[in-house]
């Protein structure tokens, strides 16, 4: 409102301005038309007394000097004493259709008074007389005040686009905060209560009490959704220190049996060493003693793939040793599926701050890099998930890990972690929809989102027969420090 006062307040000194240099040329106008009749009426009066061939020069002069210098508001005509016409005014100004059109109009609502001239005689030598007529002229004035009403149009107008300019750009000025908030609130995924938290001071009160009240229920939203990421992940904690207890049940119960079973069959193999037939036996039952210990270690190692965390290793696990448990995951689905020869493999990649790639570590460098365990065992989960899912409901003929790791390569380096899994199966066309109700993506989206990241579904080809499916998700993470021992 200041800003459009302003610019009113312009308008009118600007129009008071205007208006007096109008005054000053009207009265410079007013003040010439004056002495140019006064001179005119004496040297009419000169020439009355001249003879004829001076006033026909004097008359000729007359007639220019009334082109260059018309009367205001005067017409003057001048006639001999046979009625010819010695002076007559100039022929008025051709104007533009549009003050035609705006003078016919005012000529018919407004007609004019119709006054008579004022006509008085000049001697001649000889006996001899001019008549002069004088009259008043409606249509100069008509003019005139038509030509002036148009300027104040003008200027009025002109003086109305400024203000609403004014107010335009006001309201856009202050009505832009608006932009953030509401990309804020209606982003990709919802609400952002981060984005809502960084809304800067408004510019506008009620703008400011409504960015307040959105930072305030951003601070709560973010509060809220801590608590329940902490909650989600003790409850995956527990959900692997059950594995971990069951671990630790079947390698005491089952291990200890079978491996009293397999010292039974070891006996009873020498007791048995003259009987050929039963020598067979008893070696096949030790086999298969063998086998079901692997197996129970294939489990165990599935159950608790980083094994028990050390004292000091409870945060922090090795690059190197995480790297390979996803590789020997990725070599376990070699060959598997409902498709003959399911090929899987393992992709990484190491880039920097610029996103330029960079030579992934050797194994004696990466002997110093370590991440928290947590974030290992939930990438673990995951991987172990999606390659499940592509070897029982995919129906592919390749699968694959792609990890990839984008910052510095020293402790305590900030770090982003890139995780995708994809497959060129028969896709997942309704991924929004079976997030929510499907057990195996359900859990999966779980520890991702727990882990601060969030999964995203899509086609590897839009377009294609099989679409196959990618599944994908970023953490923001560090280098740690290597445990102590």
């Amino acid at each position: 409102m200041r800003r459009a006062a302003a610019v009113a307040l312009a308008g009118l000194c600007l129009a008071l301005l205007l208006g007096l240099l109008r005054m000053r040329a009207d009265m410079d106008d007013e003040f010439e038309a004056a002495r140019s009749l006064a001179g005119l009426l004496a040297q009419l009066g000169q020439l009355a007394d001249a003879d004829d061939a001076a006033a026909a020069r004097g008359l000729a002069d007359l007639r220019a000097q009334a082109v260059r210098q018309p009367l205001h508001h005067l017409q003057l005509l001048l006639r001999d004493a046979e009625g010819h016409v010695l002076l007559q005014p100039p022929a008025p100004e051709t104007d533009p259709l549009v003050i035609q059109g705006l003078l016919a109009l005012h000529r018919a609502l407004s007609p004019g008074s119709g006054a008579q001239a004022q006509a008085w005689r000049l001697s001649r030598p000889g006996g001899g007389h001019w008549t002069v007529s004088l009259q008043a002229s409606h249509e100069s004035e008509r003019r005139e005040a038509l030509l002036t009403l148009l300027g104040t149009l003008a200027l009025l107008l002109l003086c109305g686009a400024g203000l609403l300019w004014v107010m335009r750009w006001n309201v856009r000025r202050a009505l832009a905060p608006l932009d953030r908030l509401l990309a804020a609130i209606q982003g990709p995924a919802g609400l952002d209560a981060r984005a809502l938290q960084a809304l800067p001071a408004m510019p506008i009160r009620e703008l400011e009490r409504l960015a307040a009240a959105l930072r305030q229920l951003a601070a709560a939203l973010d509060e809220a959704e801590g608590r329940r990421r902490l909650l989600s992940q003790q409850l995956l904690s527990l959900q692997e220190d059950e594995r971990a207890r069951l671990a630790r049940e079947l390698h005491d119960e089952f291990g200890q049996r079978l491996t009293a079973l397999r010292v039974d069959a070891a006996w009873l193999a020498r007791q048995l060493a003259g009987d050929a037939a039963l020598c067979q036996v008893v070696d096949g039952m030790a086999r298969q003693c063998a086998l079901v210990q692997g197996d129970i270690r294939s489990l165990l190692s599935r159950l608790q793939p980083f094994g028990p965390a050390a004292p000091g290793a409870a945060l922090a696990e090795n690059l190197a040793r995480g790297v390979a448990l996803l590789q020997a995951l990725v070599d376990s689905w070699q060959g598997s599926g409902h498709a003959p020869g399911l090929a899987c493999r393992l992709e990484l990649a190491w880039l920097d701050d610029d996103g330029q790639p960079q030579p992934w570590p050797a194994q004696p460098a990466a002997l110093a890099l370590w991440l928290p365990r947590p974030l290992w065992l939930a990438l673990y989960r995951i991987s172990q998930e999606a390659l499940t899912n592509v070897a029982r409901h995919a129906d592919a003929r390749s699968a694959g890990l792609r990890l990839q790791l984008q910052g510095g390569q020293q402790p305590g380096d900030a770090l982003r972690l890139h995780w995708q899994a994809w497959d060129d199966g028969i896709g997942l066309p309704l991924a929004d929809a079976v997030l929510p109700r499907g057990n195996g993506l359900a859990g999966l989206q779980e520890r991702v989102w727990a882990q601060g990241g969030s999964l995203q579904c899509s086609a590897v080809q839009a377009d294609a027969a099989r679409p196959g499916l990618r599944l994908a998700a970023s953490f923001d993470t560090g280098l740690l420090p290597a445990p102590e021992d």
